[in-house]
């Protein structure tokens, strides 16, 4: 889903720093919606093309990043070439996901394209910290090349950072980091042979590292935290973390957070005359129709029908 570009240049720190949103969109004349994508070095660009046909875009390898594309809505035909070599040519539909590895330079060809996509970029260097972490497996892991593959569940988690990276505020840092850290586990699980020597390690979290982690939760409900302010108070990196802290309390930190700041937010409803702009502001929600949007779902009531229905 991109115009022609210059198959001979180079973007700025593919030779010494990972490919990010930030240096791919050089190659192309289009620039992404939106991008960015937690704190885990991880990074996103999401694409949208109207109606055209024929186009070709090709870019240089980068050794430090892997970039996984997945269709979100619409879809079309295309081909790809890795390093000069046919890979597939298949009709894109929702939850098609094609893999260009670390070192591989791409070129594609779209004989026909409209809808959204999703450039996800993970760097090597975290892909391998969570085959160690995660499952146990020392060594080098390398992904393996499966051309187009039809993978909802990567779909899923590109559409989840799709809503976040367009949000006023640019995300929850802890929504994206998870997000990050699935994806990554997902792409060790399905795109590479690990699994065929190793399982996924699991362990709940110590008793202390519980009543730490909640203590923050409740103290730092309004601020942007992440997986790795989390992670540093239970002195556990982010992969053992997440899955430690799911395992142990039933749900997600990002989800957890979202039950503290909701409930937060019926307090502030029921017992003050704060505008409801103002509740999102002090529950941690810098939009507040994302707040009012969650609210919703989660008890069935706008705020305002809240509140009257709280004072009645």
């Amino acid at each position: 889903m991109s115009t022609v570009s210059d198959p001979t240049g180079s973007l700025p720190g593919t030779e010494t720093g990972p490919l990010n949103a930030d240096r791919i969109e050089l190659s192309y004349s289009q620039t992404p919606i939106a991008k960015g994508f937690g704190s885990l070095g991880m990074s996103a660009a999401l694409w949208q093309s109207d109606v055209f046909a024929n186009s070709e875009a090709s870019r240089p390898a980068c050794p430090h990043t892997h970039m996984i594309e997945t269709c979100l809505f619409g879809g079309g035909e295309s081909s790809l070439f890795i390093d000069g070599r046919h890979v597939f040519h298949r009709r894109i539909a929702p939850g098609s996901t094609a893999l260009v590895r670390a070192g591989e330079a791409p070129r594609s060809v779209t004989y026909s394209a409209c809808g959204q996509c999703m450039h996800l970029y993970l760097p090597d260097k975290l892909l391998q910290q969570s085959a160690t972490e995660e499952f146990n497996c020392p060594g080098s892991v390398e992904l393996q090349q499966r051309g187009l593959q039809d993978d909802p569940m990567i779909a899923r988690m590109g559409r989840l950072v799709a809503q976040e990276i367009q949000a006023p505020s640019g995300g929850s840092q802890m929504m994206l980091d998870s997000v990050s850290l699935a994806l990554t586990v997902r792409m060790l699980r399905t795109w590479s042979r690990l699994t065929e020597c190793s399982d996924l390690l699991t362990s709940g979290l110590a008793p202390w590292q519980q009543k730490r982690t909640i203590e923050v939760l409740q103290s730092r409900y309004a601020d942007d935290l992440s997986i790795a302010d989390l992670a540093a108070e239970a002195r556990l990196s982010p992969f053992h973390f997440i899955r430690s802290f799911k395992r142990s309390v039933g749900v997600p930190p990002h989800q957890y957070l979202t039950k503290i700041r909701l409930e937060r937010a019926c307090v502030l409803l029921e017992t003050t005359n704060l505008a409801i702009t103002d509740v999102a502001f002090e529950t941690g929600y810098q939009s507040p129709a994302h707040f009012a949007r969650l609210f919703r779902r989660h008890y069935g009531l706008t705020p305002t029908a809240y509140r009257r229905k709280a004072r009645t």
